[in-house]
């Protein structure tokens, strides 16, 4: 790149990484992430949970004594989850029984209750009426406490030892290990933590991608829509002038990119004692930030398949820009090269879970899904790298320069024209000028 195109990279670059929103937005997005993936943990600190006081109608009159000495949960306060009342029902009708009690219900005097009916040993059925449902922890709280009581019942009436058997039960519990096999040996790890991983940073990748290929379009049409396309072509390329919107928005995206990467680093090493120190007590979320891997072959494929990927899209979004005179057409144009790029996010999915497969191998060779889908199996497969991931270096790099070499002749002649409509026949005309 000439002095003339530095010039443009170093105005793309400096007008926006010194504005407010971009320093704003890059301190605010980490914390937007944490919000995003964590935001239930954390909002449930500051708003704690009260004790609720909960009937218990035991038809059976075998199941309340136990059912309420499996759930001595406590709040974070000290005092009891649940408030137990065990209602007497004798002669009465069940049917003026629950009405009274949704009376109750309904009047806040209660917050829930149970019916066991006689049956519930064959029927495994069990009512649990609320004036709200959406605390579904609470329920499978309620029914693994229920469950472990019936089957204990069932056991007994057999003549077996119920608390012998889930004993045993018990022991024979076995827990699945994850190691994973390389050629630089094993490797421990946790299946569900590369896969959140490989989902957290292909989502970011995807984003970015198209966040900053729509900056080049809007640069484009913004300098189209105030005349001053003309003043700066008489001083420099279109070519050179394409490359310089390129290189310096994408070095935008990297400033904030390194950014993003150093926080989700820092929260893979330090994520699991800040949760901790918090207040966070869930084994099972703990043990996930443990196993998170952010390797450094990781970040360097994460950063180079941005650079490839943004590129890729850019000079599309570029020659796009060029085309149209207003936002509003650029959008029609647009939709078919997004669309693309979130396919590529969607096939992610599926390609993390088995990212040998030769239907993923493909997928990842396909130049537009290559940055997502590739690094979605490289993140998959660390630290070892999955088969096709350099040919697809060196593919994705020549769909690049091919797209630069016709698109840089619509720029060339797009940015000059005004006021006619934007088509595909037009455009297809400028590359035969």
């Amino acid at each position: 790149m000439n002095s003339k195109t530095m010039a443009v990279v170093k105005r793309e670059y400096l007008t926006r990484v010194k504005k407010k929103g971009f320093v704003i937005g890059t301190l605010l997005l980490p914390l937007l992430l944490v919000m995003v993936f964590g935001g239930v943990f954390i909002f449930g600190r500051f708003f704690k949970p009260a004790s609720k006081d909960l009937v218990v109608v035991d038809e059976t009159g075998r199941i309340y004594t136990e059912f309420t000495r499996l759930l001595p949960d406590t709040l974070r306060s000290g005092e009891p989850m649940f408030r137990f009342q065990e209602y007497d029902l004798g002669k009465q009708d069940l049917a003026a029984v629950r009405s009274e009690l949704n009376n109750k219900v309904m009047d806040k005097q209660i917050d829930a209750y149970l019916i066991i009916p006689q049956d519930v040993i064959d029927s495994r059925m069990v009512t649990f009426s609320s004036r709200n449902l959406t605390d579904y922890e609470e329920q499978e709280k309620l029914q693994r406490a229920l469950s472990r009581v019936v089957s204990n019942l069932r056991l007994e009436d057999k003549g077996f030892p119920a608390e012998v058997i889930r004993e045993e039960m018990n022991l024979g519990q076995v827990w699945l290990e994850g190691i994973q096999v390389t050629q630089k040996g094993e490797v421990k790890g946790s299946g569900i933590a590369n896969y959140l991983l490989t989902y957290l940073l292909s989502y970011v990748l995807m984003l970015f991608i198209m966040v900053y290929g729509q900056m080049v379009t809007r640069s484009v049409i913004e300098e189209k829509s105030q005349r001053i396309t003309e003043t700066i072509i008489s001083s420099i390329k279109p070519i050179e002038l394409m490359l310089g919107k390129l290189v310096g928005i994408c070095l935008v995206g990297i400033t904030q990119l390194l950014v993003i990467v150093g926080f989700i680093y820092a929260f893979t090493v330090y994520g699991d004692d800040l949760l901790a120190k918090a207040g966070v007590q869930v084994p099972e979320l703990l043990n996930i930030i443990q196993n998170l891997r952010f390797t450094p072959v990781v970040f360097v494929f994460f950063l180079l398949f941005f650079l490839m990927g943004y590129l890729l899209y850019a000079v599309l979004f570029a020659a796009i820009g060029a085309m149209v005179n207003t936002d509003d057409e650029g959008q029609q144009f647009l939709a078919p090269v997004v669309i693309l790029n979130i396919l590529s996010f969607f096939i992610m999915f599926s390609v993390a879970k088995n990212p040998d497969t030769p239907s993923a191998l493909w997928a990842s060779l396909f130049p537009f899904f290559t940055p997502v889908v590739m690094f979605s199996r490289i993140a998959a497969s660390a630290p070892a790298l999955p088969s096709g991931a350099i040919i697809s270096l060196f593919t994705t790099a020549a769909a690049i320069y091919l797209l630069l070499l016709v698109t840089a002749k619509i720029y060339r002649v797009g940015i000059l024209m005004y006021g006619k409509k934007p088509s595909l026949k037009e455009a297809w005309k400028w590359l035969k000028y």
